[in-house]
């Protein structure tokens, strides 16, 4: 099975800019400023994983949907990749069962934990069905409108 994926910009009106994988990958993985169009702003971002059948989407896989802030030059902002790092190790840390700090009793309310789902759910929110619906007529066309 062959995968593919394309990232898109989701403005506040649901309306989708399509960014190429080269310049968000070099956004996002290499920190590099390519996303200049957008400097100084917080963006949502969707990330499609899909199918390919002949080399066009076919189905999709997973969609992913995040809140992502980007510096005044167009890299992604370094406050936030160390937050996202935080709030990454603690999930993993409580999916191996291990606790954030100071969460060895069970009669204490974690701030840190309700602050960290909090978190979470401010960078990762629902991608809003108006977006969604112009994503898949974009990759798929008319023949999957919802």
């Amino acid at each position: 099975m062959n995968l593919g994926y394309r990232f898109f910009v989701v403005a506040d009106d649901n309306s989708i800019i399509q960014i190429s994988q080269r310049s968000f990958n070099d956004f996002y993985l290499k920190h590099e400023p390519s996303l200049q169009r957008f400097s100084g702003s917080t963006i949502n971002v969707a990330t499609v994983i899909y199918t390919l059948e002949n080399r066009k989407p076919e189905q999709i896989v997973r969609i992913d949907y995040m809140r992502v802030k980007v510096d005044s030059e167009g890299a992604l902002d370094q406050a936030q990749i160390d937050d996202t790092f935080r709030l990454v190790a603690n999930r993993v840390g409580k999916f191996l069962g291990e606790g954030p700090p100071g969460s060895d009793s069970d009669k204490v309310v974690n701030a840190i934990e309700k602050f960290d789902e909090r978190r979470w759910s401010q960078l990762h929110p629902q991608l809003p069905g108006p977006a969604l619906k112009r994503i898949l007529q974009t990759l798929f066309g008319a023949r999957h409108a919802v």
